[in-house]
């Protein structure tokens, strides 16, 4: 039997790249001038970020994902949907209903992690690696009974382990889960709040009895300010405690408050870490005691 190495997960636009639409992007304009229709314009847009995607996919695997699979053990992948996949979902549903069905808008919205793990597994077995797409159902995320804004209530991670121990990496769709529904007394589909790949990521980590997990995300750690605003003088922290993050004005965007409140009380450490440079130690959030 094999034991899973690491819970890894990789952010939205961590998955998408530096590139959005591959490797010539400033000459991008004047090619779509050079086009004869606004559906040319279009469909060479979706190629390019379609290739861009592809070699992204590819280089996470090799950097990231690949190196972590062992004789002994392999990594337990979970996505987010691609950079602003997600938004864009939200914006189509609000222009179809003001107040859109929460069951139909959890399912539209969980699409686009659907996307990028199953185009993850697929490229990891390109690359000659054995691995799996699951949803969060498949991956035994069970919520409280929202469709929409859940909490993870715990994890049943029997199927992740098998594949585990069959040396299969699981590529988990982040953001998602199932619970029981009284009124039609079936199971149904859910998402968590926005960032609820984190949430997922810590839950697996947990469930699956490892003391951390690993975000990669577009920065390299935890600021002790937003280096956006204040430049120079932010500085990244090796190591916080989760505590110490609760007390600051403003809760740090890189990752989901209610995740680091599941990790301090399931005890599951959290390292933040840079997505596109594997060599960058990053920030480790304390949550155990």
């Amino acid at each position: 039997m094999a034991a899973p190495s690491i819970v890894m997960k990789f952010g939205g636009t961590t998955m998408q790249g530096p590139l959005k639409f591959g490797p010539d992007e400033d000459g991008l304009l004047d090619e779509c001038l050079r086009q004869s229709s606004v559906h040319d314009i279009y469909q060479l847009l979706a190629v390019r970020r379609n290739q861009a995607r592809a070699q992204r996919l590819r280089e996470i695997a090799k950097k990231f994902v690949l190196p972590a699979v062992t004789a002994e053990s392999v990594p337990v992948v979970v996505v987010s949907a691609f950079d602003w996949a997600t938004d864009k979902l939200a914006q189509f549903a609000a222009t179809i209903s003001a107040s859109p069905v929460p069951r139909e808008y959890a399912r539209l919205l969980m699409s686009g992690e659907l996307r990028a793990n199953a185009s993850l597994a697929m490229t990891l077995e390109d690359l000659g690696a054995r691995a799996q797409s699951l949803t969060g159902r498949e991956a035994g995320i069970v919520t409280d009974g929202r469709p929409t804004r859940a909490l993870v209530e715990r994890v049943e991670p029997d199927y992740v382990q098998s594949l585990v121990d069959r040396h299969v990496i699981p590529v988990v769709a982040g953001f998602q889960g199932y619970y029981w529904d009284e009124e039609w007394q079936r199971n149904e589909v859910s998402i968590l709040g926005r960032g609820g790949s984190n949430l997922t990521a810590v839950a697996l980590a947990h469930y699956l009895g490892l003391p951390e997990c690993t975000m990669f995300s577009d920065v390299d750690g935890v600021y002790d300010k937003d280096p956006n605003v204040h430049g120079s003088d932010a500085q990244r922290l090796d190591e916080v405690p989760a505590e110490e993050l609760f007390t600051w004005p403003r809760f740090p965007q890189v990752i989901q408050k209610e995740s680091v409140e599941f990790a301090v009380s399931k005890g599951v450490d959290i390292w933040i870490r840079d997505g596109n440079d594997a060599t960058r130690s990053g920030t480790l959030i304390r949550c155990r005691k």
